[in-house]
């Protein structure tokens, strides 16, 4: 896992958002895709879809009009995959195709030599009363520092306790994002599952 990689992500999804950007992309990678669809589920995003390097149409930043049919076909003739919150893409990390709550998608463009290299992920970014609701992304561990918890670490950083170099949730619609044996997850969700694993990101931290 290149958290080098993962840092230049969260940065630039942080700078989009301040800029009052619509949509953004980053580069095709699992470890990223993942990492958005869990920025989807958690409600920091719209919207997220693979395709090439020019955008997916309008409708497609539209949550509910990402379910629709019309909006569906037009993805699709654009060469864009949207996944919805509770659906990932197939993934080398941990759980696999393993996903009892995966949805049924548009196939996917083959990826060949040729087109690999264009592939992008885009990100529908979220405003609320005219402020970004991703306001700040941090990594916490970082390339020569790799954080790793347990459960009972874990637990107290839910309940605002400080453990070692991280600070506990304090902020309102804070979250951390974790990578464990069973993929990426939110911190409450590995407390809630039992899990321990390494400390990825903040969002949205009082004090990072």
């Amino acid at each position: 896992m290149s958290l080098v990689h993962l840092a230049h992500a969260c940065s630039h999804l942080q700078n989009a958002s301040k800029a009052r950007l619509g949509i953004t992309s980053l580069p095709s990678t699992t470890q990223l895709h993942n990492l958005l669809l869990q920025l989807q589920k958690q409600g920091y995003v719209n919207t997220v879809s693979i395709g090439g390097p020019t955008p997916p149409p309008p409708s497609a930043l539209a949550p509910l009009m990402s379910g629709n049919p019309e909006a569906k076909r037009e993805m699709e003739m654009s060469g864009h995959v949207a996944w919805s919150a509770g659906s990932s893409p197939p993934s080398r990390e941990g759980g696999g195709e393993g996903n009892s709550e995966r949805e049924e998608r548009a196939q996917e463009e083959p990826i060949t030599r040729e087109n690999i290299s264009s592939r992008r992920l885009w990100v529908g970014l979220k405003y609320y009363n005219n402020r970004p609701v991703l306001e700040k992304m941090k990594l916490v561990s970082k390339p020569t520092r790799r954080i790793w918890m347990r459960v009972d670490d874990l637990e107290g950083i839910v309940r605002g306790q400080k453990r070692g170099y991280v600070h506990g949730l304090r902020g309102i619609g804070e979250a951390l994002f974790l990578s464990t044996d069973r993929g990426m997850m939110e911190i409450r969700e590995c407390v809630e599952r039992k899990i321990g694993g390494m400390l990825l990101c903040r969002v949205n931290g009082v004090d990072f």
